[in-house]
């Protein structure tokens, strides 16, 4: 995969980005989920309150359930409004967001989870950390599938380029890495320290083309910068 890096710092700028990035006519399926630790930490919002519950509830019935593993059941399937809410949660200044912070943290360390040791925003994908905490992946059409009047856009940029393509391949983005250091001390005045980062393998053209028409849908002050841009 490459990497796309988007001139979005604020939350509000990340959150218009990631509702764009799954609502435009190239997706085919979205996937996002939330690790327990976050819905535990945010059990006092009204949104998380339902799913920290429900857990308590399946430990009592599951008593052998290890939560510092990596079951896959240990994650759920959030809305983009979740996601978003997330990280207002704890991105956003205030005694609120430092009381969520502390939690996770205390939680994270409770259960033997707290083991990434890594700057914000600095680990290498090829070693992500366990848990990573929200989990951001997207699907798009494969070239195969895009229709020559509504993807005319994509299909141009592709041609123009003259790469080779495997028209038969989804093209699968991805969001950064976002654990326990990257939600604890990513934001701690409200803003990234850097430009907010997408993953997208497949076409270079495709991707490209997709994630500036993202970009200007979210109102970014700048185009995403891509390998070719450097």
């Amino acid at each position: 995969m490459l990497a796309w890096s988007f001139s979005a710092r604020t939350v509000d700028e990340v959150a218009r980005l990631l509702r764009s990035a799954g609502k435009h006519r190239y997706v085919r399926a979205s996937d996002h989920q939330l690790h327990w630790l976050v819905d535990e930490a945010l059990r006092d919002v009204t949104e998380f309150a339902p799913h920290a519950a429900a857990f308590e509830a399946r430990r009592r019935r599951e008593p052998d359930l290890d939560v510092a593993s990596r079951d896959p059941s240990l994650w759920r399937a959030a809305t983009i409004d979740e996601i978003v809410l997330v990280l207002v949660s704890f991105w956003t200044p205030g005694a609120s967001s430092f009381a969520h912070r502390d939690r996770l943290a205390a939680l994270a360390t409770e259960h033997g989870l707290a083991t990434a040791d890594h700057e914000p925003f600095a680990c290498s994908p090829d070693d992500p950390p366990h848990p990573e905490l929200v989990l951001l992946d997207w699907e798009l059409l494969p070239v195969e599938d895009l229709d020559a009047e509504r993807h005319q856009g994509a299909l141009t940029a592709m041609e123009l380029a003259g790469e080779e393509v495997s028209p038969s391949d989804p093209v699968y983005q991805e969001g950064p890495i976002l654990a326990l250091p990257e939600i604890v001390d990513g934001a701690p005045l409200g803003v990234l320290p850097d430009d907010f980062v997408l993953w997208s393998d497949g076409s270079y053209a495709y991707s490209d083309y997709v994630f500036r028409g993202v970009a200007k849908a979210a109102k970014l002050v700048d185009p995403p910068v891509g390998y070719n841009d450097i």
